[in-house]
């Protein structure tokens, strides 16, 4: 509802102030207003803001400094500067530093009302899914925390995962959608049952084909979540093996995900070297062993030897 959203409007002009406020209250937002930068952190430490619209050339503050206080002090607020002519340089550069979008002055009220009803759409979206994400995130290290076992396993296989991809000259964005899917791989396993995850033995073929149905159950948990779209893949097809012999769907070579050849080489090193219930850790000579023994079969080649060449330098997160 219109009436839950917070706008603050930050100008030294209070003409300016009034214009926003009048346009702002009309569409039924919360209008907050200060004329100094002193003046508005104190709203942005204490309210939970949609949008900051924030002059770009505010005589107590630099600009710089400013986005990254208000980015530290309210996080899923967008941040809007306004500029006339003399300082658009200003302007391109506070987009460069994390501002979402750019009002010239004058402004035109129509144009003006428009877009910031789109940006106030796109941030309570935006906010949603950061928060949905920060909650999947606390029930897979909840997950984890319920066996002792695998206490800390998915941000070791993230470790492991973004140091293959960093040795293999990924983009950063590639890195980082290994990096996010790392730590989500096994969220699917909330959905298994405890006898059967925290069994001291070996499992049946019946409680393994249940184990399998993690990446399907991980897929669903993370689909409302938009900013994950570009990751379930490596979620999901990270038990995938390289001669198609894997599941969910028996993917072969390369057309598995990069993503998920990358982590599942870094998920099983990781599970080779540390204790489990039904066995003691195995040595990293052994795991080094296996990984190359398997090259071709259930790995990627490349990326086992992309990680054999980097692994005794992360040697301490196993």
């Amino acid at each position: 509802m219109s009436e839950d959203v917070k706008i603050l409007v930050i100008d030294d002009e209070q003409s300016i102030i009034g214009q926003f406020e009048r346009m702002l209250t009309d569409e039924g937002y919360k209008v907050y207003q200060a004329k100094s930068g002193e003046e508005a952190e104190k709203i942005i430490i204490s309210e939970p803001l949609n949008i900051v619209i924030t002059d770009v050339n505010l005589p107590d503050i630099e600009n710089k400094e400013w986005i990254k206080k208000i980015r530290q002090a309210n996080k899923y607020a967008f941040i809007v500067v306004t500029a006339d002519y003399a300082d658009i340089a200003a302007a391109t550069q506070s987009l460069k530093l994390g501002a979402n979008d750019y009002i010239g002055k004058p402004f035109d009220p129509r144009d003006t009302i428009l877009t910031l009803r789109a940006l106030v759409e796109k941030q309570k979206l935006k906010a949603d899914n950061i928060q949905l994400l920060e909650t999947i995130k606390s029930l897979a290290l909840a997950l984890e925390a319920r066996d002792p076992y695998t206490l800390g396993h998915s941000e070791q296989v993230t470790a492991y995962s973004v140091a293959i991809a960093e040795r293999m000259k990924l983009s950063r964005e590639e890195i980082e959608r290994i990096r996010e899917a790392g730590l989500l791989h096994d969220i699917g396993k909330i959905g298994i049952t405890d006898a059967i995850l925290l069994k001291p033995d070996r499992l049946t073929a019946e409680e393994y084909d249940k184990i399998k149905e993690h990446p399907e159950i991980g897929k669903r948990i993370l689909a409302p979540v938009r900013s994950l779209a570009d990751k379930i893949p490596f979620i999901y097809y990270h038990h995938e093996r390289y001669d198609g012999k894997g599941y969910p769907e028996g993917l072969k070579g390369e057309k598995i995900p990069l993503g998920a050849r990358i982590i599942a080489v870094a998920d099983t090193f990781q599970a080779m070297t540390s204790d489990r219930p039904y066995r003691k850790a195995l040595s990293r000579q052994i795991a080094i062993d296996e990984l190359n023994h398997n090259k071709g079969t259930q790995f990627d080649p490349k990326i086992v030897d992309e990680f054999l060449a980097i692994v005794d330098a992360i040697k301490l997160i196993g």
